[in-house]
C-alpha cells in the first residue's frame, strides 16, 4: 500500500470489526447492553435505532458472547420488494450463512436443499413474468407479475424450519442488518412480516431500525390495544444517539495517529462542527477533499495536509444541496437568518428577538415556526427550546450573502 493510499485509508468509512476495534468511540455502553440482552433474553425481537452512518452496523460486528452456546448470526436484508421477497431474501441469506460456515454442519443438508427450492422458484418467476410479459401491455402490470415469485406460506414454512433446526442445538442472536434505509411505513411492513418466525423459542434478534423508530415506539406505549404499534412487534429499542462533539474529536485523533498533520487544528474544528455528532459525514468531507487535490506524480505527507478553505469547498457542496432539498419560503429564511448566530433558544426568547428584528406578525410568525418544525429545519429540545440543524446553521454561517 503506498502512501496515498494509506492517508486515504484513514478516512473510509466502513463499519468497524473486531481488527479496527481500536477506533471504537462512545458506544460501549450500547455494545454492552446488547450483549447482556443476547445472553440472557429470549424469544424476542429489539430495534437497534439509529442515523445511518452512527455505527449500527459496527455494533453488530463487535457484539461477543463469553457463552460459546450461543451463536451470533449477522444478515443483511437486500431484497424488500414484497413480504414474500423479503422473507425469501432472509431465507436465502440464512442458508449461505449455514452452508459457509462449519459452526453450522448439522443444518448443512437442510440449507442446501432449501438454496435448491429457492433458485427453482426464481427460474419459474422469470419464465412466467416472460410469459404475462408477451400478454399484458403496460409497465405496471409487469412489475406486479414480476414480483409474485414465492407462495409466502412455503417460504415461512422452510423458514421457521431451519430456524428451528439451528435454535436446537444452542441459542441464536440474529442480527438483521439494512432495513434502516427504508421508509418507516415500509420498516413496519418488513417487521410485521418476520415477527412470527423470529419470536421462535431460544432466537434473540436485532433489528437494525431508523433514528424515528425510537420515538415512534415510545410513543406506541400510549396506544394500548393496536394491532399496528411497534410495541407488538418488538420487544424494546436500543436508541444509538448522536456522538458528542468530544467524540467526533476522538474518533478523528485515533483515525489520523500514524498521520497527525494531515488534520490540523483548525481543519478538524471545522470538521467536528460539520458533522453534528455523526462520523460518516466527517471521514466523507476528509475524502472527498483529499480526492479533490492536485497531487504530482512524486508525492509526500505534505501534499495531503487539508486546509479549512479546501474542506469548506467540500461543505459548500453539501450544504448547499441540503439547503436547497428544503425549499424554504423567504420568509423561512428571514427568520432562520435572524437566529443563525445563537446555539439554543427557549420560545420566548426565539420569538422577543425575531419580533424585534422584523415586521412578522406574531400569528404569522407562530405558523412559520411550525413549518421550520415540520421541515426539521427547527429542532425542538427538552424544555421548549429550539436550535436550527447544524447543517443550515453552516449555510448562513458561511455561505449566504
Amino acid at each position: 500500500m503506498n502512501l496515498g493510499e494509506k492517508i486515504l485509508g484513514m478516512f473510509i468509512d466502513l463499519p468497524l470489526t473486531d481488527k479496527e476495534r481500536i477506533f471504537f468511540v462512545n458506544r460501549e455502553k450500547e455494545l454492552r447492553k446488547m450483549e447482556n440482552t443476547g445472553r440472557f433474553m429470549h424469544s424476542s425481537i429489539y430495534g437497534i435505532a439509529g442515523e445511518t452512518g452512527s455505527g449500527k452496523t459496527t455494533l453488530f460486528n463487535l457484539m461477543e458472547f463469553p457463552d460459546k452456546e450461543i451463536q451470533k448470526i449477522s444478515i443483511s436484508i437486500s431484497e424488500k420488494e414484497t413480504k414474500e421477497v423479503i422473507i425469501a431474501d432472509l431465507l436465502h441469506k440464512l442458508c449461505d450463512k449455514v452452508l459457509r460456515e462449519k459452526r453450522f454442519s448439522d443444518s448443512r443438508h437442510y440449507a442446501k436443499e432449501t438454496m435448491d427450492f429457492l433458485e427453482q422458484e426464481e427460474i419459474k418467476s422469470r419464465q412466467r413474468s416472460i410469459k404475462v410479459g408477451k400478454i399484458v401491455e403496460g409497465g405496471s402490470k409487469w412489475s406486479a407479475q414480476a414480483m409474485a415469485r414465492y407462495n409466502l406460506s412455503s417460504i415461512k414454512n422452510r423458514l421457521e424450519k431451519l430456524v428451528h433446526l439451528l435454535t436446537s442445538k444452542g441459542k441464536i442472536v440474529l442480527c438483521v442488518d439494512e432495513i434502516d434505509k427504508e421508509r418507516q411505513k415500509d420498516v413496519i411492513i418488513i417487521l410485521d412480516s418476520l415477527k412470527e418466525i423470529l419470536k421462535s423459542k431460544n432466537l434473540l434478534s436485532f433489528i437494525a431500525l431508523p433514528q424515528v423508530m425510537y420515538k415512534e415506539y415510545t410513543m406506541d406505549r400510549y396506544r394500548f390495544f393496536k394491532e399496528e404499534n411497534l410495541e407488538n412487534i418488538l420487544k424494546d429499542i436500543i436508541p444509538v444517539e448522536k456522538m458528542k462533539d468530544d467524540d467526533i474529536k476522538e474518533m478523528l485523533n485515533k483515525r489520523t495517529r500514524t498521520f497527525p498533520g494531515v488534520l490540523p487544528l483548525n481543519v478538524k474544528d471545522l470538521l467536528i462542527e460539520f458533522a453534528d455528532g455523526n462520523s460518516r459525514e466527517a471521514l466523507l468531507l476528509c475524502q472527498n477533499a483529499i480526492l479533490s487535490k492536485e497531487i504530482g506524480r512524486t508525492y509526500t505527507e505534505k501534499d495531503f495536509i487539508l486546509t479549512v478553505g479546501e474542506i469548506k469547498n467540500e461543505m459548500e457542496k453539501f450544504i448547499e444541496a441540503w439547503v436547497d432539498s428544503l425549499k424554504l419560503s423567504a420568509r423561512e429564511g428571514q427568520i432562520l437568518k435572524i437566529i443563525s448566530d445563537k446555539a439554543v433558544l427557549s420560545r420566548a426568547e426565539f420569538l422577543r428577538l425575531v419580533l424585534k428584528k422584523s415586521k412578522i406578525p406574531r400569528s404569522t410568525l407562530n405558523k412559520t415556526i411550525e413549518s421550520l418544525l415540520e421541515k426539521k429545519v427547527l429542532l425542538k429540545e427538552k424544555r421548549n427550546s429550539y436550535q436550527i440543524d447544524r447543517k443550515v446553521k453552516l449555510h448562513y454561517k458561511y455561505f449566504f450573502w
